[in-house]
């Protein structure tokens, strides 16, 4: 009995490779433009060699035409030639700047598919730094007021700025980022997030602040 193993159709399944370009609307947006008007510019070119050679073709053709149509041809031809040299300038022109736009959108990164071990491992890694960043952000400054019953100051940047391991420590006082209502006592009040949790509290102007 013959062995015919080795004449079946093995199959073998691959991974697709994909490139993804980090882009801007404004870069794509160029490249549509530059396209389009190349394309136009192209057309146009072309209707002018066409031009042409409708001229060349009549004065081959035309049997004993008269002076005044020769002399129209002329200029006919002298006007397409122009044409057809400026469109054909403007076509190469806009064509050269998709192309340069899409050499930088290409030169900005790329993002590939999982194609290889390597890259798999690269993947897990950035995950896991994601997922370590994530679990240290702990604390987190939903919002934060500094004020009098009459004026109020958002300090919301500044003391998110100020968390250190997901520690908050700092005086409230006009240092944070100014005095928004001279001669008046302050408060500060603090909406925040520590492990999910919501929690709001208030310090009097002067008073440490300590969060969680």
């Amino acid at each position: 009995m013959t062995d015919n193993s080795n004449r079946l159709i093995k199959s073998e399944i691959k991974g697709r490779n994909v490139i993804y370009y980090l882009t801007t609307e404004d870069d794509l947006h160029n490249v549509k433009n530059n396209s389009l008007l190349g394309d136009i510019f192209s057309v146009l070119a072309s209707l002018a060699v066409g031009g042409i050679i409708s001229v060349i073709l009549t004065r081959a053709t035309g049997i004993q035409l008269e002076q005044e149509t020769m002399n129209v041809l002329d200029i006919l031809m002298k006007v397409f030639i122009v044409a057809a040299v400026i469109f054909a300038v403007f076509t190469a022109y806009f064509y050269y700047q998709s192309l340069i736009t899409i050499k930088k959108i290409k030169g900005s990164g790329a993002v590939k598919s999982l194609t290889s071990a390597d890259q798999r491992e690269d993947i897990k890694a950035t995950r896991a730094e994601n997922e370590i960043v994530t679990k240290e952000s702990r604390l987190q400054i939903v919002k934060a007021e500094y004020w009098t019953q009459k004026k109020r100051l958002d300090v919301t940047e500044e003391l998110r700025r100020m968390i250190v391991n997901n520690k908050l420590e700092t005086i409230a006082s006009n240092d944070i980022k100014g005095d928004p209502d001279k001669g008046i006592r302050k408060r500060l009040t603090i909406e925040y997030k520590f492990d999910g949790i919501a929690i709001t509290k208030e310090f009097k102007e002067h008073d440490k602040v300590v969060i969680p």
